[in-house]
């Protein structure tokens, strides 16, 4: 639906959410359960609703073309959750306004549970010790009101906002128990990453396909766009633990002599309350440790172009924005790019020119052979590739009928340039 917000003091910023005016609420569905839903466009535009990490049919990922909903129509769709738990969420996909459409808040928290993880004892009591925290960064006009109007060099290198908000709250406070408290972070800015800081012991408990083997003790992570991750904090000391955040756009060596030092500030504060038992805790073990994937049967190759040159000058001075592609070849809703063998395993070879990218695809998740970073561990379904980087990736759902699954640059300005494909399972 279509609304107004005002972050902070601010005016009214014109927004869009599900079920109000900006964001969406947390959607809890448990592992085993068969879920119906049904999506209502009130938005007076085309929008659509995909189950981002949540591997289920094409039909029902809500990313493909075929899914978009008009104005005042409904889709529906059947979920059958059978993954492990973890933090999902959903987005708007529609090609060409899914950068601005979720920039205006057509976004929200996705949570897989199972009983698995219940029996682990993890901090687990919703707004007590255990937070869904949607980070989105925001530019404000002299009135407070938020503003996206990208021209061709931000929609390039990415838009960048002056301030990263929580849950649409500027800094907010929380107050937690004096022990474990979890923190499930979702990066749902459509370009810029964010390092998280932290001031007191923290635990990397689950990335993006859910919890890891065992818990890795960090004092920061990175995620970039679409990417999320499980932590815990040690809040048994008592006092306070303002948390801060660095966001900035996407490195790489085009990056890098541009200059690309971020805003940085506290992004939320934990208070302990001593009259607040703590409940929870982080167990030695979280699940059991990762099989040997069998042998790869195929291998392919994604080169992620901006197509730097000339021609984008061009376009830029017909008011026209860039053309972005991967293999040379900008979205055409019209191809298909390959078939890929449900329940097998591919590796997957992927080039970002010019800059980082993170990298996405629907229907399946992967693993990273060379992980750099506590958060590149464990199952995934976004990387980000500065360079090159091979990815062993599980062939997981599959498509119905002629609805693809998509793999994209998770930059939102640069899926909507073209930097986007389409694939097919059987």
């Amino acid at each position: 639906m279509s609304g107004e917000t005002r972050f902070g003091s601010g005016a009214l910023t014109p927004t869009m959410g599900f079920e109000g005016s900006y964001l969406g609420p947390t959607v809890r569905v448990r592992r085993g359960k068969t879920v119906d839903a049904m999506v209502t466009n009130g938005t007076g535009g085309p929008v659509s609703t995909h189950w981002h990490g949540l591997n289920v049919p094409s039909n029902a990922d809500g990313g493909a073309p075929q899914s978009v909903i008009a104005p005042d129509a409904s889709w529906r769709a059947t979920l059958p959750v059978a993954q492990p738990a973890a933090t999902l969420w959903y987005h708007t996909h529609v090609h060409g306004r899914t950068a601005p459409d979720q920039w205006a808040g057509l976004a929200g928290a996705l949570i897989v549970d199972d009983d698995d993880s219940d029996a682990l004892g993890l901090p687990s009591t919703p707004g007590l010790d255990d937070f869904v925290l949607i980070l989105q960064d925001k530019r404000f006009d002299e009135d407070g009101r938020a503003v996206y109007q990208p021209d061709m060099m931000t929609i390039m290198h990415g838009y960048l906002g002056d301030a990263v908000l929580v849950n649409g709250q500027f800094a907010p406070a929380a107050r937690t128990p004096e022990g474990p408290v979890r923190l499930r972070f979702i990066n749902a800015s459509t370009s810029a990453q964010h390092r998280i800081s932290f001031p007191r012991p923290a635990t990397l408990i689950g990335v993006d396909q859910g919890l890891l083997p065992r818990p890795i003790e960090i004092d920061e992570a990175t995620i970039a766009p679409g990417e999320r991750i499980e932590v815990v904090v040690d809040m048994s000391d008592g006092g306070s633990a303002p948390i801060s955040v660095t966001a900035s756009l996407m490195g790489g060596m085009m990056m890098g002599m541009m200059g690309n030092d971020g805003v940085q500030h506290t992004l939320l504060t934990l208070t302990a309350d001593p009259d607040a038992p703590a409940t929870g805790r982080v167990p030695e073990r979280l699940t059991a440790d990762l099989e040997p994937l069998s042998a790869p049967v195929a291998e392919r190759s994604f080169v992620l172009q901006e197509n730097m040159g000339p021609m984008q000058h061009v376009r830029g001075m017909m008011g026209r924005g860039p053309t972005m592609a991967i293999n040379d070849e900008p979205y055409d809703p019209d191809r298909i790019s390959f078939t890929a063998r449900i329940g097998t395993v591919e590796r997957w070879t992927i080039t970002a020119e010019d800059m980082a990218h993170p990298f996405h695809a629907h229907g399946v998740k992967f693993l990273i052979p060379d992980p750099q970073r506590p958060e590149e561990t464990g199952w995934k379904d976004v990387v980000a590739i500065d360079g090159t980087r091979d990815l062993l990736v599980a062939i997981e759902a599959p498509t119905t009928g002629d609805v693809p699954f998509m793999f994209h640059c998770h930059i939102l300005e640069h899926e909507d340039a073209g930097m986007m494909g389409q694939f097919l399972t059987a």
